[in-house]
């Protein structure tokens, strides 16, 4: 590893160490890479010369280097070899004296085909995110009043700090993403509007306090969170959660959350709820159910391995009750794979614990998943990664599902699917995962935890993408 890559981590305060000078953005493709960039210090840009500078990662012989347009906030450089490491970066100096004004912190990138539209990418030596992390996760994915299509995700790295979150813009329906802002400190954070007020829902880190922001200015900035429950520890537990559906039903707006660690064994499942006409700003108007452990004693479960419950969707069912459909670990059991787990919610006693519902055959329990009900076809739809081998925890298979009464589900066709590309590579090192999806009329609108391309593993992913999966209906 080039060691001055990691001279100078983020400052987790404002995610800005690196001066005045910043890449903010970048978005490798099959031979190239969009760069964005930002400058904050006390010239003028017309009074500035900036230059990109690219290195070959391997040798440091520079391949490339350009004179940026003074009105431009991004730079795209074609002509690039694919499944290459290069090092970028940017040099401001005085446009009259030639003095050197700012160095921008050097990034590592990897160029190649990548399904979908990069949104934002991270490689996995690339340490200017370090504590927080080096991989980018938890996708969530919102429309604004504006038009404009917002999508965020947070900085993993296992026993990272896993506290910063990247918000990005696109005013084009996804075809173009532009930088916007962070949050701090926000881990596994939900975007979504309510009273076309935005709002992000999320964690302080890995099993900390549960955090509430609120921004008044379609993403720009954050208000200072507020706190909804305390935090714990990966050795002794505390709130989990993923950017899962915040649903208004009954007068109330409903989420879903777990409580536990893989450490101490596992997570109890609850929601956390508000009516819908309080200040959700205010810590005292939320309500959290007790957390139910998962029990080997429901009917239908599985037999051995390590089975346990995380990231349940909150759903309205058919005849308008409340349920929470949660991702199951059957890995080592018997059956290892095909089966979900939903619990009933008492929508009229949003502080009573969950109750066991059932167990349903269900294609890509074993990772996170979003169901969402379209009014159109009167079906509900989730994206999931289907699994086609003995290993159960391949993630190169994104499937569109569907289901009319939530017990009983079909697979509609697969999105995107890796799995013809060759093992194990493209198993151990390419996941569409966790992904975060909206209705955007005849079409879903998603964005990605894309793991391909040179990522860490299929989990550590190195991009967030988006996709348009148009007329899904049929």
């Amino acid at each position: 590893m080039n060691t001055m890559l990691n001279d100078n981590p983020t400052k987790p305060e404002n995610s800005k160490a690196f001066g005045n000078l910043e890449i903010t953005r970048m978005a490798p493709g099959d031979q190239r890479i969009t760069i964005d960039f930002s400058w904050a210090g006390s010239f003028k840009r017309n009074e500035l010369i900036l230059k990109v500078l690219i290195k070959d990662y391997k040798t440091l012989n520079e391949v490339y280097t350009a004179v940026i347009d003074e009105d431009a906030e991004y730079i795209t450089i074609n002509d690039l070899r694919n499944g290459t490491d290069y090092l970028v970066e940017l040099e401001a100096r005085c446009r009259h004296s030639g003095a050197a004004a700012a160095l921008s912190h050097p990034r590592l990138f990897r160029t190649g085909f990548v399904p979908g539209t990069v949104i934002n990418y991270i490689h996995p030596e690339d340490y200017t995110y370090n504590s927080s992390g080096r991989s980018p996760a938890s996708p969530s994915i919102v429309r604004l009043q504006d038009g404009s299509l917002l999508a965020s995700h947070d900085i993993f790295w296992g026993e990272g700090g896993q506290n910063l979150t990247k918000v990005f813009v696109s005013r084009d329906n996804g075809n173009t993403w532009e930088y916007l802002s962070d949050i701090y400190p926000c881990f596994w954070g939900k975007l979504f509007l309510h009273k076309n007020i935005l709002y992000m829902l999320g964690t302080s880190t890995e099993y900390g306090a549960l955090l509430i922001f609120k921004s008044m200015n379609l993403g720009k900035t954050w208000s200072k969170p507020a706190h909804i429950m305390d935090g714990g520890s990966r050795d002794e537990g505390g709130p989990h959660k993923a950017p899962m559906p915040v649903v208004n039903h009954n007068g109330r707006l409903w989420t879903a959350i777990d409580y536990g660690s893989w450490s101490t064994g596992g997570h109890a499942s609850g929601v956390i709820s508000i009516d819908a006409d309080k200040d959700l700003m205010d810590p005292e108007n939320w309500i959290a159910t007790p957390f139910l452990p998962y029990s080997t004693e429901w009917e239908g479960t599985i037999r051995g391995g390590n089975p346990g419950l995380l990231e349940g969707n909150v759903v309205v069912t058919p005849e308008g009750g409340l349920v929470n459909i949660l991702r199951y670990h059957t890995a080592g059991g018997s059956p290892d794979y095909g089966k979900a787990v939903i619990l009933n919610i008492d929508k009229d006693k949003p502080g009573s614990m969950l109750t066991f519902g059932r167990v349903i055959d269900f294609p890509g329990n074993m990772s996170k998943f979003t169901i969402q009900y379209d009014k159109v076809s009167k079906k509900y739809y989730a994206l999931v990664n289907r699994v086609t081998t003995e290993w159960v925890s391949q993630r190169n298979i994104l499937t569109l599902i569907s289901s009319h009464n939530l017990f009983d589900w079909k697979i509609e066709r697969d999105l995107i699917n890796y799995e013809d590309n060759g093992w194990p590579e493209d198993y151990i090192k390419v996941g569409f995962q966790y992904v975060d999806w909206i209705f955007d009329g005849n079409d879903i609108a998603a964005v990605c935890r894309t793991a391909v391309n040179g990522a860490y593993n299929f989990h550590n992913a190195n991009n967030l993408t988006f996709h348009r999966f148009k007329n899904f209906r049929r």
